[in-house]
């Protein structure tokens, strides 16, 4: 008697559900729960048991932005799995299986954008740690391919749900492939030209270009373009085609950065001052820390309309274009203070009237100076001398580029 109550109060209908349908409801609510705490606990443990420490904290983070849509995914698998068991009606069945399976494969695909983040974030970290700038310019491509091949999945499981023939679906996207593509050849120009550069590298994010008529720092590097950030400030989007198909002076990879510049001398200057002047530049080159110390020239090249041109040809050792010209203002200056000890003047490429300032009409020359004593004047700007100026020592202390 007792059993047979206990089936008639089950088989009671509230608002058109059997009790015994609110309890099966009931149970898949408890077993999703537990599924979750269960997935949870166990990532949970295997992150304590097989990662760094230091790594525990990063993990547990992308872990909890992984609960929610991984909660979703458990109810609607639970749901398609279990709902048929209730025993509904056909019609509210149908609708269910239709409306879990959709969400079941929604929520994979959420799972699956968070795990593509995860991964994503994990090779963010190892890659801001190494000193190759390749991998931080591959983290975004990989975050964005990663989240379209989980959503081309997705939307395949979604497609098959809806009854929808996938075969004749992707027969048919073919067919209109070659159209779609002569329609596109320009994208897909961009995208191929995006693969080229990510595997010939020729530049990285940071690095210094000049692309035609482009001159600027890369930015960032995407499937379709480059951003490049001017030195006006500006930001210009260069496809990838073009960075394919143009010669790119990667300004940024340079080990040395030459120096070449002529010094224009008086045509009245002696011989022997002219030789003092030509090693006293010498000098100043060894004496220079920023400058390289095995190869450069500096020698009497021509004689200009209004000028003897002392060819000077350096390399300067610098990582920034401040610290380049740092260098050329305090080698520049040095040669000024050389010709000034050796009184050599610099010639002006114009004409001028001299007037002698004597009675006799004679124009005024420099006091001749034997060689010895223009050979000290050489040693005073070599690399123990005291004539010149170093970099690190300079006048004052309080002023500096920005």
């Amino acid at each position: 008697m007792f059993s047979y109550l206990v089936l008639n109060w089950l088989h009671d209908s509230v608002i058109g559900i059997e009790v015994w349908q609110f309890i099966g409801l009931g149970v898949m609510a408890v077993i999703i729960v537990a599924a979750r705490f269960l997935i949870i606990w166990g990532i949970t443990a295997l992150i304590r048991r097989r990662t760094q420490p230091y790594r525990h904290e990063f993990w547990e983070r992308e872990l909890k932005r992984l609960q929610r849509p991984l909660l979703f995914m458990l109810a609607a698998v639970t749901l398609a799995i279990g709902f048929p068991i209730l025993d509904f009606d056909a019609d509210v069945e149908n609708v269910v299986g239709i409306l879990t399976s959709f969400a079941a494969t929604l929520g994979g695909v959420l799972v699956g954008f968070r795990l593509v983040d995860a991964g994503a974030d994990y090779w963010q970290e190892i890659a801001s740690e190494t000193d190759s700038k390749l991998d931080d310019q591959l983290v975004p491509l990989a975050r964005t391919a990663g989240k379209l091949f989980v959503g081309a999945i997705g939307g395949v499981f979604i497609l098959q749900n809806l009854d929808v023939n996938i075969t004749s679906l992707i027969a048919g996207l073919g067919l209109g492939g070659l159209a779609v593509a002569l329609a596109a050849q320009d994208t897909l120009k961009n995208l191929l030209g995006g693969a080229t550069i990510l595997a010939d590298k020729p530049f990285q994010v940071g690095d210094w270009v000049i692309v035609g008529d482009i001159e600027g720092t890369v930015e960032q590097v995407g499937f379709r373009s480059t951003r490049v950030r001017t030195f006006a400030d500006s930001l210009i989007t260069v496809p990838n085609a073009r960075m394919t198909d143009t010669a790119v002076n990667n300004m940024g990879q340079r080990t040395w950065r030459r120096y070449y510049t002529t010094v224009g001398i008086a045509y009245h200057t002696d011989p022997d001052r002219i030789q003092a002047f030509v090693e006293g530049i010498r000098a100043i080159v060894r004496s220079n820390q920023q400058m390289r110390h095995d190869y450069y020239i500096v020698e009497l090249h021509s004689f200009g309309a209004s000028s003897l041109n002392i060819m000077v040809y350096t390399f300067i050792g610098a990582s920034t274009w401040n610290e380049e010209l740092r260098t050329r203002h305090v080698f520049n200056l040095d040669i000024i203070r050389l010709a000034q000890e050796l009184q050599v003047e610099f010639a002006f490429p114009t004409q001028t009237l001299h007037i002698a300032s004597s009675v006799d009409g004679a124009q005024e020359m420099p006091e001749p100076r034997d060689r010895p004593d223009l050979g000290h004047t050489v040693d005073d700007f070599a690399p123990d001398g005291q004539a010149g100026q170093r970099s690190d020592d300079p006048i004052t202390q309080g002023y500096d580029n920005g």
